[in-house]
C-alpha cells in the first residue's frame, strides 16, 4: 500500500519503485523547488540484546550508501550454515553462517528491499542485477545459477592480485566480471527482493559454492554522508553505535575498474 502524497514533501514509497517527487512553494508561478532525494523502504530483522530476532522497517533515501547494504543476494540464493544450505529468505537473526575465516558464525542483521526493474522509474537506473551461471569459476562455483545484487562482491584469488596488491585475494564487485556469457546484467520483468547480512566482523560466506563478503560501508563512509545522514544510516544496525564498531575489512577491495583491467590483461 503506498503512503498518501503530501504537498512539498518528498514521496515516501512504502511499496513500488522509487519515485521522483516535485515540490512546489509558489502556486501562482509553480516554481519547482529542487527535488528531494527519492525514498523508498528498507526491512530489517536483527538479533537483539536479549538475543530474540527483532523486525523492524524503515524509510530512507534511495542512495548508494543505503542501497549498498541491502542489495547483495537476491531471493533463492543458498547459503551455506552449519546445518547446511539455507536460502537466503529463510534465515533468522542468530542462525550460523559458514565463513571462510572463522567458521560457523551467528547472523547479527539481515537487511532486505525490493529490485525494481530499470526503467520503473524515470532517471533512476537500478543498476540490474547480475546472474553467474553454473561452474562459470570452476566445478560446483558456483553449483547453480547464482543471482547476485548490484552491491555484491565476490572474494578474487588470481596470481595478478598479488602482484597488484601483494596478497593472495582481494573483494571484486561482481559488476567488474560482467562478460556477456558466464556471468550477465539481468534486467528484471517484475520486483526481486534483495539482502544483506552482518555477523560480528567482516567476513566471506558461501553463497551457491560461491565465496561473497558480508556488509561492511568500508573505511571511507564517514566522509560520503553528512551527519544528519550518517545518524539515519546508523539506526539501521541497533548492534553498532559508530562506523569503526564495523571492525577492519577482512581482505582488500578492488574497485570495477581494477578488476576489469585485471581480467583483460
Amino acid at each position: 500500500m503506498a503512503y498518501p502524497r503530501r504537498p512539498t514533501a518528498s514521496l515516501a514509497v512504502a511499496s513500488g519503485a522509487p519515485e521522483p517527487q516535485t515540490t512546489w512553494t509558489d502556486r501562482s508561478e509553480r516554481r519547482p523547488q529542487r527535488a528531494k532525494p527519492l525514498t523508498r523502504r528498507y526491512e530489517v530483522a536483527y538479533l537483539s540484546s536479549n538475543g530474540t530476532a527483532e523486525q523492524t522497517t524503515r524509510l530512507a533515501p534511495a542512495l548508494p550508501q543505503f542501497e549498498d547494504a541491502f542489495s547483495a543476494i537476491a531471493r533463492g540464493t543458498l547459503i551455506t550454515t552449519d546445518r547446511g544450505p539455507v536460502s537466503v529468505e529463510d534465515l533468522m537473526p542468530g542462525n550460523r553462517v559458514l565463513t571462510m575465516e572463522n567458521g560457523p558464525e551467528p547472523v547479527l542483521w539481515i537487511g532486505s528491499m525490493m529490485h525494481y526493474p530499470s526503467g520503473a522509474t524515470p532517471g533512476f537506473d537500478s543498476g540490474g542485477l547480475v546472474r553467474i551461471t553454473s561452474d562459470r569459476f570452476g566445478y560446483s562455483r558456483p553449483h547453480s545459477d547464482l543471482l547476485l545484487g548490484p552491491a555484491a562482491r565476490l572474494l578474487h584469488r588470481h596470481a595478478r592480485v598479488a602482484e597488484i596488491i601483494g596478497v593472495p585475494s582481494a573483494l571484486a564487485p561482481v559488476r567488474g566480471f560482467i562478460d556477456g556469457m558466464g556471468v550477465i546484467r539481468v534486467d528484471p520483468m517484475s520486483p526481486v527482493p534483495v539482502y544483506h547480512l552482518v555477523l560480528a566482523s567482516h567476513r566471506t560466506i558461501r553463497t551457491n559454492g560461491v565465496e561473497i563478503e558480508t556488509f561492511h560501508p568500508g573505511p571511507a563512509s564517514d566522509a560520503m554522508l553528512d551527519p544528519e545522514l550518517m545518524s539515519l544510516f546508523l539506526a539501521f544496525f541497533p548492534h553498532i553505535r559508530k562506523l569503526e564498531d564495523f571492525g577492519p575489512l577482512a581482505h582488500p577491495r578492488l574497485t570495477k575498474f581494477e578488476i576489469e583491467a585485471m581480467l583483460a590483461g
